[in-house]
């Protein structure tokens, strides 16, 4: 999925020169993540690969919500060292991204990709920035706050959270209160302070 014609016809020649099984391939190409089909048949092992070189967080939010959905989907994005740095962007690539590969080593990276894994499966965790991942141990989140902090980064209210990681709004209640007390901010503003200054200071 990209804007740039470019990147979409060299991700098509890479995969069809290197992909490591002979089955094959059905390569579809998708200029904005919003007209991918959220519906789309997904019962076999795909991977989705993303051109995320430019700030895109509603891009990211749809994607979260496709992947949750369809449980053999692998996502991989193709990024730049400014998306990994800014530390709200880190939070929603790291929540979506199986594998993300730096824009400048994308043509190596892909190549290793596609030969030594598998089209459709996990291959590797996406690249957190020592940041986010310090906070994350910091503070002892659960596996459920990191899961819902996207969204809250995101500006979601608890009853569309809920709609979209299908618990009740009270659990979202509690895991943000949870999640606002462990890294002691008392809302979203001082969330978004907190996350700023813990990226400044590193």
């Amino acid at each position: 999925m990209s804007d740039n014609a470019w990147f979409r016809l060299g991700i098509s020649e890479l995969v069809q020169r290197y992909a490591k099984n002979d089955e094959e391939l059905f390569f579809l190409t998708f200029e904005k993540v919003k007209d991918t089909p959220r519906d789309m048949a997904l019962d076999m092992p795909v991977t989705v690969i993303v051109d995320y070189t430019v700030a895109d967080p509603a891009s990211l939010l749809t994607l979260l919500q496709l992947k949750r959905q369809k449980a053999c989907l692998t996502l991989l994005a193709v990024t730049s060292s400014e998306r990994i740095q800014e530390i709200t962007e880190n939070i929603l690539l790291d929540s979506v991204a199986d594998c993300l590969i730096d824009s400048h080593e994308a043509r190596e990276k892909m190549i290793d990709f596609l030969t030594k894994g598998s089209i459709g499966q996990v291959v590797s965790k996406s690249i957190t920035s020592r940041t986010w991942a310090m906070i994350k141990k910091n503070a002892c989140l659960t596996h459920r706050e990191i899961d819902l902090i996207p969204y809250i980064i995101s500006g979601k209210g608890n009853k569309e959270i809920s709609r979209q990681v299908e618990i009740s709004q009270k659990m979202v209640s509690i895991h943000r209160r949870n999640i606002y007390s462990k890294l002691q901010v008392g809302n979203l503003t001082g969330l978004y302070k907190y996350l700023t200054a813990s990226a400044a200071s590193r």
